[in-house]
């Protein structure tokens, strides 16, 4: 799931989610990568318990993301507060990312590669 970090909106095109609030993102947003799988935390929980909500538990090595091929900025990358093994990756969408429906975003971490998705960027 990728949603913009201010409003919480789906980064997808408008009125493609029904029932959901969507926009495209546009260069300087900052959006939020939701997954799984990103690998050690430091302070992190007890086995099945949620994330803190006061001490982040952030990954041990920062992710890279690429957007329309573009490198991102990682802003943080960590377990989500208050949610069992949910991590959320906060990025700033990059200037030169062409204009689209369904622009690529792939995400790497520790030489691994998630799976591409896809965001809407205006």
């Amino acid at each position: 799931i990728i949603v913009l970090s201010a409003t919480g909106e789906f980064a997808a095109p408008t009125g493609s989610i029904p029932g959901a609030s969507a926009k495209p993102a546009a260069a300087k947003d900052f959006i939020t990568i939701y997954c799984t799988g990103l690998g050690a935390v430091n302070d992190r929980p007890a086995t099945g318990a949620p994330a803190s909500l006061t001490t982040l538990s952030q990954t041990t090595v920062l992710p890279t993301v690429m957007i329309g091929g573009v490198a991102a900025t990682v802003v943080s990358s960590g377990l989500t507060p208050s949610s069992v093994g949910l991590y959320q990756v906060n990025v700033q969408v990059p200037d030169g990312v062409a204009a689209g429906d369904a622009v690529k975003v792939n995400l790497t971490i520790g030489g691994v590669a998630a799976n591409e998705v896809t965001m809407a960027v205006r």
